[in-house]
């Protein structure tokens, strides 16, 4: 959160006293110096060395703060693309691990990088460019387990690992980072963010609505913010694959993946392979159904059955839905590692994420069947997990204390449906008091042609961090920004396609003419 006395408000205050209150020493700035009487004056002391970078970083190494122990403080040296900073590396309690980079530079800003799956590891690099290189301090953490993120049985009957993965633990290590930040540069961070993507996203969402006052601006990107919802839609794909005749070939999924685009690429006006215009595409796998047999330019009847599954509405025995299914496109790209599992094995992630779910939170028998799994059955064991796991749509605290937040989605996501963060969308308006309520203060924007995260056929890479920053401290809406999603050549780094993000529902229209990869060439549109 940012502090009343900024540094510039201190350099104005303290003259007197300004080596010792703005950073000057290598202590946290507290210690002004007497005010010794006119009288009989005496020459005065010889002025204390000032610190090195170097061994203000390594002085808290073994340290003991807030209750973590930082067990590693290592000075980095700039490299290209790279400024010095100091690394630390802390624990708290034994089990959740972190890590903290104070920049030598710093822009006086903070920002918390989210996790991934069922976490396990520290993933610091920020999904926007700008929090690598703009002189915050960059900070994350392991969710409070290490190992494979898609291993969930440290979960089983350990109410420390759940509490801390579902909502804890990136309080906790914030709480911290806070002391640390203090003890290097004698101040608060003016402004502090948080950017996640997947459970990552969750984990903003949890930020967001349990603890709204640690964050002053949100990025939240492919949000799995309901994983007992999401991960029964898993289970459910699952078991369809599983179903004599069901199992969908790679060859099945570029067919479906290549029929969809034929239909729906033009919607945009450009004919390009992205289909931009997502919510005008409709697909009905019916129309691939063989006349005669078996072949990889059809659907046979069990096949079109799971394509319709994966595509429709879960539902529960009321009637109400339990994950909204996912929208059509980019097939070929995605199922084999997230629905169909060809691409790791014949298991895709999907299965594996629910099975974890399923296993360790929901049944806590590590034997269990899970394809035969009812959650009508179980319905208890899910609604307690949700308590822990799943976020909530009220953000009245947290866009009271003058947050913001930008939700993006990628609609060729095969792990988590884009149209699960149109849900979410909505819900917000319904929980805050309207759409103009939540529109002061959150944009959504959806990315055509991008999978998981990043990749696929469309500009993956877009600065959210920079944007959010820009609408929290100058009151400039994304959607003012002309922000740009690119793709990137692999190598070079060089921008080889360009598009407007435009907010939902907008999409970004080809104008009719000019250069199909450059961004003038589309405007935002809503159909």
């Amino acid at each position: 959160m940012k502090n009343p006395l900024s540094m510039t408000a201190c350099a104005l205050l303290c003259i007197p006293v300004l080596l010792a209150a703005c950073g000057g020493g290598s202590g946290g700035g507290n210690n002004f110096p007497a005010l010794l009487p006119v009288a009989t004056p005496t020459p005065a002391p010889a002025s204390a060395p000032v610190s090195s970078a170097d061994e203000k970083c390594t002085a808290f190494a073994g340290a003991s703060l807030a209750g973590a122990t930082l067990k590693e403080a290592k000075f980095v040296a700039a490299a290209a693309g790279a400024t010095e900073y100091c690394k630390i590396a802390g624990t708290l309690h034994g089990t959740l691990n972190f890590e903290v980079h104070l920049p030598t530079e710093w822009n006086h800003k903070l920002l918390y990088s989210g996790g991934g799956g069922w976490d396990g590891s520290i993933n610091i690099t920020p999904p926007s460019p700008s929090g690598a290189t703009a002189g915050y301090v960059l900070v994350a953490s392991d969710g409070g387990r290490q190992g494979d993120g898609l291993d969930a049985s440290v979960f089983l009957n350990n109410s420390t690992a759940q509490t801390d993965f579902g909502y804890l633990s990136i309080h906790s290590v914030n709480e911290v980072t806070k002391e640390i930040v203090r003890k290097r540069y004698g101040s608060d961070a003016d402004f502090s963010y948080f950017e996640g993507c997947s459970n990552g996203g969750r984990e903003a969402l949890i930020q967001a609505t349990r603890f709204p006052n640690d964050f002053d601006g949100i990025v939240v990107r492919a949000p799995a913010y309901s994983f007992t919802e999401l991960f029964q839609a898993f289970v459910a794909n699952g078991k369809a694959l599983a179903a004599p005749g069901g199992q969908l070939s790679d060859a099945k999924a570029a067919l479906i993946g290549k029929t969809i685009t034929a239909q729906c690429d033009a919607l945009d006006g450009a004919t390009d392979g992205i289909v931009s215009n997502q919510e005008a595409c409709t697909f009905d796998p019916a129309v691939l159904r063989c006349t005669a047999g078996d072949a990889d330019t059809c659907l046979t009847d069990p096949q079109i059955a799971t394509a319709t599954t994966i595509y429709s509405e879960l539902k529960r025995a009321d009637g109400t839905t339990v994950y909204p299914g996912w929208g059509p496109g980019g097939e070929d790209m995605g199922w084999p590692l997230w629905v169909t599992g060809s691409a790791i094995g014949g298991t895709g992630l999907q299965l594996q994420f629910g099975s974890g779910l399923v296993k360790y939170w929901v049944t806590g028998d590590p034997a269990f069947n899970v394809l035969g799994f009812d959650p009508e059955i179980y319905s208890a064991g899910l609604r307690l997990a949700a308590t822990t796991l799943d976020a909530t749509p009220d953000l009245r605290s947290f866009f009271g204390q003058g947050g913001k937040m930008i939700l993006a989605h990628g609609t060729n996501d095969w792990a988590i449906s884009y149209k699960g963060s149109i849900k979410y969308f909505n819900d917000v308006a319904a929980a805050v008091g309207g759409s103009a309520t939540r529109d002061a203060s959150m944009e959504f924007f959806l990315q055509p042609g991008v999978q998981h995260c990043a990749g696929g056929v469309g500009p993956d890479t877009v600065d959210l961090v920079d944007a959010v920053a820009k609408w929290r401290e100058s009151d400039a809406r994304p959607s003012t920004q002309n922000i740009m999603a690119k793709k990137l050549d692999p190598t070079t780094k060089a921008t080889v396609q360009a598009r407007p993000l435009c907010k939902y529902p907008s999409f970004p229209k080809y104008k009719g003419s000019g250069d199909m990869n450059t961004a003038d060439s589309f405007s935002c549109q809503s159909s």
